[in-house]
């Protein structure tokens, strides 16, 4: 496989809104596919070029873990805790509970205690899992300390506040300095989320154009122009037009929910490094390789309205007709608000990383490239 090749988008925006001009980020899209790799490539989930005098990584740092605590002080923590809890069960929402500060403070003091209870325990010390390595002959866009050519990026695999994602963790260093190599310790699955543990996959980088995420354009009276726009044709500036869905490497970010550029601790606003993405799909139009889509079963999606109120629809095949009177089950259907479109019949695919990030959700990793030590943050959005 020579790589992939996303489409030419359905229109120039940047000539119907002339203001985007100057915005455009070229991302480095990296179309995973599940398939053998070694150190010496660059992957996600693949191994890494880890030296053997180096040791592996772990996390430390607050592990979802609901064992109870035995000390006394431990449990009288705890039964307030369910105290605090039942009263919020019971309460008629009116604004915040007001003990939400002492039930936040139970859980600070609930996890503090547990480090000191189960210091020793597998939980408290969890191993890094690789999730991607890139070389910087595959991507030399990267911003590479002087003196490094690889960019390693890890993370633990559950849950961890504020953002209730995963944690990661960045290295860059020299190929050339690692001559013998440590194997990756395995994950610890009974307290790691199987679902943030990648399949080892190859990357097809491929640089593509793109414009911000509508949240992220410099005037709401252009977004709301842009919205105007949209109601006159059937391409979607989100979906279609702005920033590339799927995992990828710089550029803008396909926000899930709204954007949240984190600072570095020096006030730097950060750079976005990479997203890892449950799913690759999008505006497929705009967004499925041209190679994907000439093996891809294609379906028609249709929409209608009932005579009686409500709505429902179904799928058929690409080459099927609708029939509003066979569609009775749920009431008829108003013939005039059929609505079709053809969508690709499952965008699910064994080629990915079989990741499921909370909901359908991505985890956003980002570097300040301004301070020599590369500071890293994360934000973690789900649907």
């Amino acid at each position: 496989m020579e790589g992939f090749t996303t489409p030419d988008k359905p229109v120039d925006i940047a000539q119907v809104f002339p203001e985007l001009a100057g915005l455009e980020r070229t991302t480095v899209r990296l179309h995973p596919r599940q398939d053998a790799v070694t150190v010496r490539d660059s992957s996600l989930g693949g191994p890494l070029l880890w030296p053997a005098e180096e040791a592996w990584p772990v996390c430390t740092v607050d592990h979802p873990d609901e064992r109870p605590l035995t000390s006394p002080e431990g449990k009288r923590l705890q039964r307030r805790r369910e105290e605090i809890l039942e009263e919020k069960r019971n309460y008629e929402y009116t604004g915040p509970h007001p003990l939400d500060g002492e039930y936040a403070e139970l859980e600070t003091s609930i996890r503090e205690l547990r480090r000191v209870e189960f210091a020793d325990d597998p939980a408290a010390s969890l191993p890094m899992a690789p999730i991607a390595q890139f070389y910087a002959r595959d991507i030399p866009e990267l911003p590479f300390p002087d003196g490094t050519d690889v960019c390693q990026v890890l993370w633990c695999p559950t849950d961890h506040e504020p953002h209730y994602g995963p944690r990661p963790l960045v290295r860059w260093r020299n190929s050339a300095d690692v001559t013998e190599i440590r194997a990756a310790t395995e994950p610890d699955r009974e307290f790691s989320d199987e679902e943030s543990l990648p399949s080892p996959c190859r990357i097809w980088p491929e640089r593509v154009t793109e414009y911000p995420h509508a949240d992220d354009l410099p005037s709401a009276e252009l977004r709301a122009r842009i919205a105007e726009w949209e109601k006159g044709t059937e391409w979607t500036y989100y979906e279609h037009l702005s920033a590339a869905p799927g995992s990828k490497v710089g550029g803008w970010i396909s926000w899930v929910q709204y954007p949240h550029w984190p600072e570095c601790g020096r006030g730097h606003r950060m750079d976005h490094l990479l997203t890892v993405s449950s799913t690759e799909s999008g505006g497929w139009q705009s967004w499925m390789p041209l190679e994907e889509q000439a093996t891809t079963t294609f379906v028609k999606q249709v929409w209608y309205q009932l005579v009686d109120g409500g709505s429902s629809g179904t799928t058929i095949g690409l080459d099927e007709e609708f029939d509003a009177t066979e569609m009775t089950y749920w009431g008829a259907v108003a013939p005039e608000t059929v609505r079709e479109r053809v969508v690709p019949e499952d965008r699910s695919g064994s080629g990915r990383l079989d990741l499921m990030l909370g909901d359908v959700g991505d985890v956003y990793v980002f570097v300040c490239a301004v301070c020599p030590d590369r500071p890293v943050g994360v934000e973690f959005q789900c649907c």
